[in-house]
């Protein structure tokens, strides 16, 4: 991980050992991106030399002099320095990678000079019972924190999770969180309402949990907390209170759900990582099915909000039914079409829910850069539909329900028999329900007036056939509800 501040850098030594096991020395493998402008050393005049050879040439300018005859394998250090080669304070933690099999030491530099220059001593470096670890005050915890919520990040949490993997602090719990359906609201609503969502997460999550917890963002939609002290009892009951909060508490039309696994460490024996490995994979079990659950919920979430904004009601969707089943039926259209045609009537504008609710019920026409807007409906209604098993077999119907058979329809891939027949027919359906049902933007049309305006735009909007067909069939009919 690169740190934001162009002063911040961090280098990774492999522990060397001779024939009979014994650590002899450290040897530098990794230097991150930012070290150049920061330290003002060339990598290529220190990568692959040992510890003890770097000291001799620029303990000065790291600091690593105090280092020196300190640092063992799995030694935990966090201390302040000034460096007067670069002028610049720094924040040092030293600890071990214990993801890895191989001893590799890490060094991070965080840069805290504005808060050194700028405030009084903020730190009381008072040391805990293991003797090297300090505690972090708030301020110096901001340089550990994900920028979009304000949680801890990965770095932050593999120290503490480190620091705290003590018998005192037992029983620790791990929670894993996991934000179900955040790559449907990516995909139908932008990053920007995917990224309103994690952060009204972690505000839930922020609320439910005791200030010693940790609560870290460790991947896009994942989260895990830090419990010592916590038995699994009262993590569990912590995931329950989380869970209903986010039942009440939506983010305009997006409802917030986040699958949970729980693990505790019990005896001092215990591997911690293997304890957050089981919530880890808790976790993902809940998800299977909590997943499913949470994205039917979306939908009938959508669906109900977008009755309420728009005239996609109810009755809107049964007259597309009785419509376009009266043409399936005089098509003679299988089994499957039909049942196509049933979707499409349900869900073709559920897009329309990322539309803005003033276009939605603006009166009178639309200005080009709000038409452009409610064009892209079709697509978000598409990437909803992939993500919902009941919609995902109409989902490329929804996203050209717009075509006209003369190609100038959107979002403009088809034309007259490249596209499918079934969109062809709901066009139709669809057309003639509006022009003779109210609407903000149009005024009711008479059935005869409607039919006729089908007929002059068979050849141009409307299959020609179909549309004949319609007319015709509609003419007949005594009474269509």
């Amino acid at each position: 991980m690169e740190y934001p501040s162009k002063n911040d850098f961090y280098l990774k030594f492999k522990a060397v050992y001779n024939k009979s096991g014994n650590f002899i020395d450290y040897v530098l493998v990794y230097i991150s991106e930012t070290f150049y402008k920061a330290a003002g050393i060339n990598p290529e005049n220190i990568k692959g030399k040992k510890f003890s050879e770097i000291v001799i040439d620029y303990s000065d300018k790291l600091g690593f002099k105090d280092l020196y005859f300190n640092v063992i394998p799995k030694t935990r250090l966090k201390f302040e320095m000034y460096i007067r080669e670069m002028e610049r304070w720094y924040l040092i933690s030293v600890f071990t990678d214990k993801s890895t099999q191989e001893d590799l030491m890490t060094i991070y530099y965080v840069d805290v000079t504005h808060i050194k220059q700028g405030v009084p001593y903020p730190y009381s470096q008072s040391e805990d019972e293991q003797g090297n670890i300090y505690f972090l005050k708030d301020r110096e915890k901001l340089y550990y924190k994900d920028r979009l919520t304000g949680l801890y990040n990965k770095n932050f949490f593999e120290e503490e999770m480190s620091r705290l993997d003590t018998k005192r602090q037992l029983p620790i719990s791990l929670i894993m969180g996991d934000i179900n359906g955040l790559k449907l609201i990516n995909d139908a609503f932008g990053h920007g309402m995917g990224d309103e969502a994690l952060k009204k997460a972690s505000e839930i999550m922020k609320s439910s949990f005791r200030d010693e917890d940790i609560i870290s963002r460790v991947g896009g939609d994942e989260f895990v907390v830090l419990l010592p002290k916590t038995t699994a009892e009262t993590a569990t009951e912590i995931v329950e209170r989380v869970k209903a909060k986010c039942e009440t508490n939506t983010l305009d039309y997006v409802k917030i759900s986040i699958s949970f696994g729980v693990a505790t460490k019990e005896t001092e024996d215990e591997d911690l990582n293997k304890i957050m490995k089981k919530a880890e994979d808790r976790m993902y079990f809940k998800k299977l099915k909590e997943s499913k659950e949470a994205k039917l919920s979306m939908i009938k979430f959508l669906k109900s909000r977008l009755e309420k904004i728009t005239y996609e009601t109810k009755s809107h969707y049964e007259r597309l039914k009785n419509l376009t089943m009266i043409m399936a039926d005089a098509m003679e259209l299988s089994r499957e079409e039909k049942e196509e045609l049933r979707l499409l009537c349900e869900f073709h504008d559920i897009g329309k829910i990322g539309v803005s609710r003033n276009i939605l019920q603006k009166e009178g026409s639309l200005d080009s850069e709000e038409w452009e807007t409610v064009k892209r409906h079709s697509e978000i209604g598409y990437y909803i539909a992939r993500e919902f098993r009941d919609a995902s077999p109409i989902d490329e119907l929804i996203l050209i329900h717009h075509e006209r058979w003369d190609g100038k329809g959107y979002p403009g891939l088809f034309k007259n028999e490249e596209i499918p027949v079934v969109a062809r027919i709901f066009a139709i359906a669809d057309a003639y329900d509006v022009m003779v049902n109210d609407r903000p933007y149009k005024t009711r049309m008479s059935n005869s007036e409607a039919l006729r305006e089908i007929s002059e735009k068979a050849g141009s909007q409307f299959d020609p056939k179909i549309a004949e067909l319609f007319v015709n069939i509609m003419e007949n009919e005594e009474q269509i509800v």
